[in-house]
């Protein structure tokens, strides 16, 4: 027997078509305007869905959403592929060996910041009436979901934050990404055991504490040996005469559908397992940097654009609005991890610019917001309105924190950037060919320039830095840097390679300017203007054709000076 038909084919590809091109649309004139593309794509599904068309035009919205169960299930599918691969992307953030490395710092303002809002959402969401709980959640259940939900941060809208105020490669970027990786995966465990709690069967207590210790063995081994795993099968796949990347994409989709079916048999939903997946894939350095950010490119532009999309049309947003309620649920998301942000950079001992920025930088909750949101709503655990007031406060808090965090930044004390660069640590024809070299060069031609410096030691700390992140930029750019102990003031200098130098950047684009940047052990904030600039001056075409055409060191220091001191500020525009 066959339960689709010709005419639900029809229906369906018309849907995916409809809101892929609208969400494609409305969140590519959002980013244009410095708003997530978030945003534009579930504003798809609300004016699309019963809110809006389905107000003005209820045929029209009945003829494209109709309420057949075979259809709705088809579009269904669809959507559930795009919070499942969303996860799969997200893990690609997750650098287990940063975290490590980063150390306290990490840990104080990736717990604290989460936390501080859990408890604040504790305190106020427990006395919110029963009208708002979901038919399968109480009291207890629905207000601890509901506090982790308020708490979890988005790694990719801070991520795209950073990269676009050109200060990702930082270490407060550094910084601020490891405890954005502590943050989602407290957050993730948190959740798993509200779910453990709400189990739909109404499981013992025995069964709860069998779930919960299954999912943590699984996820442990995933995050130790996971990715040896995963980077040695990749590695023998490499070597093989298949098609790449495409072979690896097959590699790294599949590995998430086997995680989630795990995560799903042991009793806890498929999206973690996804989500683990994406960690191991991550952090194996077989699977390069250009290769993630294919996959998540493709991901981001077919799936995540329909799954956001899909949301609006199931819910009339206008009906299930309850102001009070988007307030409280807004207050807490944004001012509770904003508190959270601040204690944690204050207590893991940041410089006072950084602090103010950390403290932004906590707020956006994004897609992992949604996407706990969506999960909650589908095992009733909340109602519709809590769930409109969530996305508002994610959508909210994400077009926030760029204004804020590019202000914070704006409000430092201007530095004369253009001073800092050394005339005798400027070489224009470099022979090396790996960023190793790179490194060892110019360190060798700072130290030779100032010889209060070790030049082993200066060495050793730009490779320990590179070590936990690369620096290298887009657009054949990289600037490795290191924080030295005794150094009284910023030291810049810099490089050029003609025939380019392998530095895994995102794009895959080899470097051809190198930047070595050297600041005090306690320097405030400095270091992240300087990268600010130099990424600023490095994003248009005239100084990097400018330093190619260059003949010799003394042109091309002066080119530099004078660009570094009018890029002395950072950008004014707002991230897209």
């Amino acid at each position: 027997m066959h339960y689709l038909n010709e005419e639900h084919l029809l229906v369906f590809l018309g849907q995916v078509l409809v809101l892929l091109t609208v969400a494609k649309v409305l969140g590519e004139l959002c980013q244009q305007r410095g708003i997530p593309a978030l945003a534009g794509e579930i504003f798809t599904g609300i004016l699309l869905g019963p809110t809006i068309l389905g107000r003005v035009f209820p045929g029209i919205e009945a003829r494209l959403f109709p309420h057949d169960i075979a259809q709705q299930t088809m579009l269904e599918t669809v959507s559930w592929f795009g919070v499942l691969f969303l996860l799969l992307a997200t893990g690609f953030e997750i650098s287990i060996s940063t975290v490590w490395k980063q150390g306290k710092a990490a840990l104080t303002m990736g717990v604290v910041g989460i936390v501080a809002p859990f408890i604040l959402g504790c305190v106020l969401f427990w006395w919110l009436p029963e009208r708002h709980w979901g038919e399968a959640s109480d009291r207890v259940t629905f207000t601890l979901f509901l506090a982790t939900a308020a708490s979890i941060s988005a790694i990719p809208v801070i991520a795209r934050i950073l990269h676009d105020l050109e200060i990702l490669k930082s270490d407060f970027g550094l910084t601020t990404l490891s405890a954005f990786i502590v943050n989602d995966v407290v957050g993730w465990l948190g959740f798993t055991m509200v779910l453990g709690l709400a189990h739909p069967h109404g499981a013992g207590a025995s069964e709860v504490a069998r779930i919960l210790f299954e999912i943590l063995l699984f996820g442990t081994v995933c995050m130790t040996v996971g990715s040896k795993v995963v980077g040695a099968i990749n590695g023998k796949l490499q070597a093989t005469n298949l098609p790449q990347p495409g072979t690896t994409l097959t590699f790294i989709c599949c590995l998430g559908l086997m995680c989630g079916t795990i995560t799903q048999w042991i009793g806890i939903h498929a999206i973690l397992g996804f989500f683990l997946a994406g960690i191991m894939a991550g952090n194996a350095p077989e699977v390069s940097e250009k290769t993630r950010q294919t996959i998540s490119q493709v991901i981001h532009a077919i799936f995540v654009p329909v799954f956001f999309a899909t949301i609006g049309i199931k819910i009339d947003f206008l009906a299930n609005v309850d102001f009070f309620l988007v307030l409280l649920v807004t207050a807490v998301a944004v001012g509770g991890k904003f508190i959270g942000g601040w204690i944690g950079a204050r207590v893991a001992g940041l410089s006072k610019p950084d602090i103010l920025s950390a403290a932004v930088a906590r707020i956006p909750g994004g897609a992992m917001e949604i996407v706990l949101g969506i999960l909650a709503l589908e095992l009733q655990l909340i109602s519709d309105d809590v769930f409109v007031a969530l996305v508002f406060a994610a959508i909210a808090s994400s077009v926030a924190a760029g204004p804020l965090l590019a202000w914070s930044i704006r409000r430092r004390k201007r530095l004369d950037i253009g001073q800092l660069l050394s005339r005798d640590a400027v070489v224009l024809e470099m022979g090396s060919e790996t960023r190793w070299d790179a490194i060892q060069e110019l360190c060798r031609r700072v130290a030779a320039a100032l010889p209060e410096l070790d030049q082993k030691a200066i060495e050793k700390a730009v490779r320990a830095r590179e070590e936990i992140m690369g620096t290298g930029l887009e657009r054949g750019v990289a600037v490795p840097h290191a924080r030295l102990k005794g150094l009284e003031s910023p030291v810049v200098a810099f490089g050029r390679s003609r025939v380019g130098i392998d530095w895994d950047a995102r794009d895959g684009l080899p470097t051809r300017f190198v930047f070595l940047i050297l600041t005090p052990e306690d320097e405030q904030g400095i270091q992240v203007q300087i990268l600010a600039a130099i990424a600023r001056i490095m994003s248009g075409a005239e100084v990097p054709a400018r330093l190619i055409a260059a003949q010799n060191e003394d042109e091309a220091f002066g080119l530099l000076n004078e660009a570094l001191n009018l890029g002395g500020l950072v950008p004014n525009r707002a991230p897209a």
